[in-house]
């Protein structure tokens, strides 16, 4: 399967926004907050989203955040989001964004790169754990304001 992956340009907003909203109803997240909101301009985002595209669609996507760690004293590359459509898994696409990861990370001069899934997503953990990952139990909370 041919594809590339590359940063998310304003132009790939509406087909972006889309993968998020599949991505929401994947892990049984609530859409209703997509239709208030907008992503005007992904460059003012604090967040540098990387698109996986076939044949000019976009199949998936990954969000990286750079971070500091008080408790750490150090960087971090936070990974908000890694979703592929259920079509194109189990090619090894997710293998290539992880590496695209860790290229960025050694770019950056940072060694720990942190993100979390849902318990019941069995698939992913096995495949994180496959790359020696390790997790570490903890309660998320929200607080919406």
């Amino acid at each position: 399967m041919e594809y590339c992956i590359r940063v998310a340009t304003d132009n790939d907003k509406k087909p972006l926004t889309l993968l998020m909203k599949e991505h929401a109803l994947y892990e049984g997240g609530d859409i209703e907050i997509h239709k208030h909101q907008k992503m005007n301009n992904l460059k003012a985002l604090p967040v540098i989203i990387y698109v996986v595209e076939r044949k000019d669609n976009l199949i998936g996507y990954m969000s990286v955040i750079k971070q500091f760690s008080t408790w750490g004293m150090n960087w971090y590359l936070y990974l908000d989001c890694l979703y592929l459509t259920e079509a194109t898994r189990g090619y090894g696409i997710g293998l290539k964004l992880m590496q695209k990861l860790k290229e960025i990370a050694e770019f950056e001069n940072i060694n720990v790169i942190q993100w979390q899934t849902p318990e019941d997503n069995h698939q992913a953990i096995k495949f994180y754990h496959k790359l020696g990952a390790i997790n570490k139990v903890k309660q998320r909370f929200f607080w919406s304001i």
